[in-house]
């Protein structure tokens, strides 16, 4: 067996999360009255930022950022976008397998608290460990929520593969001392990720599998 723990990153690794923060953008658009976005611009103001924090996010996409536009965010406008969440083809069945050969499942998110966007697609009960930013003190490409991740499961760096799909994934699992399996979804080439220090990569969340059976 190659590994006995596994931490996914959540954004663009276990779901296409730009349809659901374009439904959650638009929201704020509305409310404040900012001009609509669309599918793609969200997707370039996402990938532009490595890790990219919902503050970053709409500064990317407005040309600035006010407190008050994640007060509503949080207030009146999750549950809308945990409605348009869907995880990617294959997704529930790998963790599903996953928890069936006993491997403890971790997530390390930059979003502020990833558990609730995990029990609305309902497989908050599958990961032991969940951590997001408002339980560190830097986000990623700081590696403090793999590391606490890590320190929750007791998982030793060694047996630990880190899911996750962006080239600043890549610098958080470096910084842990984890060896990375990079997916293809958030929009960066095999050959980018493996350049930039990539253990391995994949285009579906099944390819990890054969990493954790005896």
């Amino acid at each position: 067996m190659e590994f006995k723990y596994a931490v996914f990153d959540f954004d663009m690794t276990l779901i296409d999360s730009i349809r659901p923060l374009m439904v959650s953008a638009n929201l704020i658009a509305a409310e404040f009255g900012l001009p609509e976005v669309d599918y793609d611009q969200v997707h370039q103001a996402e990938i532009a930022v490595p890790n990219c924090t919902f503050e970053k996010l709409w500064e990317g996409l407005w040309g600035r950022y006010e407190p008050k536009w994640f007060e509503a965010y949080v207030d009146h406008m999750t549950d809308v976008e945990y409605k348009a969440m869907e995880l990617y083809p294959g997704g529930r069945e790998t963790l599903e397998t996953l928890a069936a050969l006993n491997v403890p499942l971790g997530l390390a998110s930059n979003r502020n608290y990833p558990r609730e966007a995990l029990e609305a697609l309902g497989i908050a009960r599958l990961f032991g460990a969940v951590v997001g930013i408002a339980e560190v003190e830097r986000p990623k490409p700081a590696p403090d929520v793999l590391i606490r991740a890590m320190e929750l499961m007791k998982a030793p760096a060694g047996e630990t593969l880190y899911v996750c799909d962006s080239t600043g994934d890549l610098k958080v699992s470096a910084a842990a001392g984890v060896r990375a399996f990079s997916m293809t979804t958030g929009g960066h080439s095999a050959a980018e990720l493996l350049a930039l220090g990539a253990w391995r990569v994949g285009d579906e969340l099944a390819e990890i599998i054969p990493l954790f059976r005896p």
